[in-house]
């Protein structure tokens, strides 16, 4: 049985070994705060749980997913049994599906605020509204939003995920049914914000990893330099004072060279393999 401890294999290389082998079971998560297990039919995942949520579609799957890959350290441990799910994906897309929720998570807890936070229904219809439509969860929201029970309290007992339920709380936020705490709305990730922040990461990179060469081009441009041309005064100057007063100049210490990122990496993929 493969088994080890997520602090020295990640979960994700733990996946991806399991759909190289085409196994078919369930890869279990053992956490202090919340554990569950991501289910594998033939090396592609089918589905995914947690210990406080057993999804039945794929927007739960998803969910339960993203919360298992963020969840920390503990322990895992693969169960060859028979396993199905809602989904059928392979890691790979199941990985780069986590990620695209990791950031609509971001947009969204930036406009609602902390999904621990009581929701309260806003007693005023707004400006202009004729008519309201609520979808069925919104609905579902809107009756529970007493100003005691949190968004996570609410997806609990609707038997739904959070994200479904804080698409639900940010579209009635805009509409101006609920009161957040956050400041911004969420939007679609802009693909120039994504360039900008690559180019703003390589850029940093770059700069970081040609420090020592420019301290090797400084060090080449010094040595490059005309020799010095003695003055009048040098020259009238007595040999013996003038081998002395050389003899008590001190060269300047090396600079010390700057532990680079690649280095850092380096290095701690060494003591890993101790």
């Amino acid at each position: 049985m493969l088994s080890g401890n997520l602090e020295l294999f990640a979960l994700a290389d733990v996946l991806r070994f399991v759909a190289r082998s085409g196994a078919t079971g369930a890869v279990n998560i053992y956490r202090q705060t919340e554990g569950g297990r991501i289910l594998l039919a033939e090396g592609e995942v089918v589905g995914a749980t947690v210990e406080s949520f057993e999804p039945s579609d794929a927007d739960g799957v998803v969910e339960a997913g993203l919360r298992l890959m963020e969840g920390g350290g503990g322990d895992f441990a693969l169960d060859v049994e028979p396993v199905e799910g809602p989904v059928r994906l392979s890691v790979e897309d199941f990985l780069k599906t986590l990620a695209r929720r990791r950031t609509e998570w971001r947009k969204i807890v930036a406009a609602i605020g902390s999904l621990d936070d009581p929701l309260v229904l806003s007693p005023v219809v707004p400006d202009g509204a004729a008519e309201i439509t609520l979808s069925a969860l919104e609905w579902q929201v809107a009756v529970s939003a007493d100003g005691q029970r949190s968004l996570r309290e609410i997806a609990h007992e609707a038997g739904t995920s959070d994200f479904a339920v804080a698409q639900a709380v940010l579209a009635m936020s805009n509409a101006g049914l609920l009161a957040l705490s956050g400041e911004a709305t969420a939007q679609e990730p802009d693909a120039s914000d994504e360039e900008a922040s690559d180019e703003a990461e390589d850029e940093h990179e770059s700069e970081e990893f040609d420090f020592q060469a420019e301290a090797d081009e400084e060090a080449d441009e010094a040595d490059d330099e005309e020799p010095h041309e003695p003055t009048a005064k040098e020259e009238d100057m007595d040999p013996a004072v003038l081998l002395r007063e050389l003899g008590e100049q001190q060269q300047a210490p090396p600079r010390a060279r700057r532990l680079t990122a690649a280095s850092r990496h380096d290095q701690a993929i060494r003591l890993r393999s101790r």
